[in-house]
């Protein structure tokens, strides 16, 4: 499957999940996570189960799948048999949803990867559903070789990119140098070595300067010496 790589804003949006073994229940998880409000489907499901999604804010209908349970959703994950896989597709391209099967990823609309996320630091591999274990295995040597202060230096440029937006916005090409050059790999480096305190001086401080050279106010600097630290990317 040839795909677009895309990271969905599903606050408030309806989703349904048909099937709940092990597949089904992950995904559940996935999509409440991501702030979806999920109407999952199975005809026998466990107290312990009934319980789970209870707590969770799940709505669990313990009834055999039909064409109605589609009704207002945004969202659909196809995770029983085959079978039924094959009908909630159907189903669902009918009334133009996307959907999703995870017996048959050719048949639907999208695949989910194999996924971490820390603070807003996400990654995320994708074999387009041939090897789904070979995905979670790549996955977590991904994660391995970034290291946890990668996420610290996420965070910090997260908190800062909306200061350079508000005070870049009419200096363009500034505004995408200094983002480019704090992309740079030896700002993992430094915090490595220095710890986030450091580094977020320094962003700061750099940021400062750069607006000072062109004679324009900055925002106030949330930094101060002694501070307690705080724990898109792209440009």
């Amino acid at each position: 499957m040839a795909g677009y790589p895309v990271e969905l804003n599903l606050i408030g949006k309806r989703a349904l999940v048909v099937g709940l073994g092990s597949v089904g229940r992950r995904r559940v998880q996935g999509l409440v996570e991501a702030g979806a409000t999920v109407l999952a489907i199975d005809p026998d499901p466990s107290p312990e189960l009934r319980a789970e999604l209870d707590e969770r804010g799940v709505e669990l209908r313990a009834v055999p799948y039909q064409a109605d349970h589609l009704i207002g959703m945004g969202l659909v994950v196809a995770a029983a048999t085959v079978e039924i896989n094959q009908v909630v597709v159907q189903d669902a391209r009918r009334q133009g949803i996307w959907v999703c099967s995870v017996s048959q990823p050719d048949e639907g609309d999208f695949t989910t990867p194999a996924v971490w996320r820390e603070g807003r630091l996400w990654v995320a591999v994708s074999t387009s559903g041939a090897s789904p274990a070979f995905a979670a295995a790549l996955r977590d040597r991904a994660v391995e070789a970034i290291g946890p202060e990668a996420v610290e230096l996420a965070n910090i440029l997260g908190e800062l990119r909306p200061r350079v937006l508000a005070s870049l916005n009419a200096h363009p090409h500034v505004r995408r140098e200094l983002l480019a050059d704090w992309a740079q790999p030896r700002w993992l480096d430094q915090l490595r070595r220095d710890g986030s305190e450091v580094v977020r001086h320094r962003l700061e401080t750099q940021l400062q300067e750069v607006v000072g050279q062109l004679g324009i106010a900055a925002p106030q600097a949330r930094f101060s010496e002694g501070a307690s630290s705080t724990s898109s990317d792209s440009v």
